[in-house]
């Protein structure tokens, strides 16, 4: 086996083992959590905000929760194209309303396409 495809093989289990851990949790805690849209009032980024790549953008929301407005104790990723001031659908915590979530069926339906990818091209090498 060459060092290409040993990493091929290390990507498919990561992104495997990912898409397991975040399902597990979704499934355990979707009917524990509500969906709601939210308001963005502030944003950071790890980077400068003039570097596009490897870049992300992490915000706290506003949002009602039972008539009442909430504030996100912790943030959450969002599109680089967002603002303050921004909507944006969120996940909460119905027991604790101010604690987000960020699973999604779609990032765990990409690890899963990205762990068969790896596999198919570690098996036929195409590389």
């Amino acid at each position: 086996m060459t060092g290409d495809i040993i990493f091929l093989y290390l990507i498919a289990v990561v992104s495997l083992a990912f898409a397991i851990f975040n399902g597990i949790c979704f499934l355990i805690k979707r009917n524990r959590t509500a969906q709601t849209v939210g308001t963005i009032i502030s944003i950071t980024s790890p980077n400068p905000e003039t570097e596009k790549a490897r870049n992300s953008k992490w915000a706290k929301v506003s949002y009602k929760v039972d008539g009442r407005n909430v504030t996100s104790k912790n943030r959450v990723q969002v599109p680089m194209t967002a603002e303050i001031g921004s909507s944006v659908t969120i996940r909460y915590d119905i027991e604790q309303p101010d604690k987000l979530y960020s699973f999604s069926l779609l990032r765990i339906l990409a690890a899963l396409c990205i762990t068969v990818i790896c596999i198919i091209a570690a098996v036929f090498n195409l590389i």
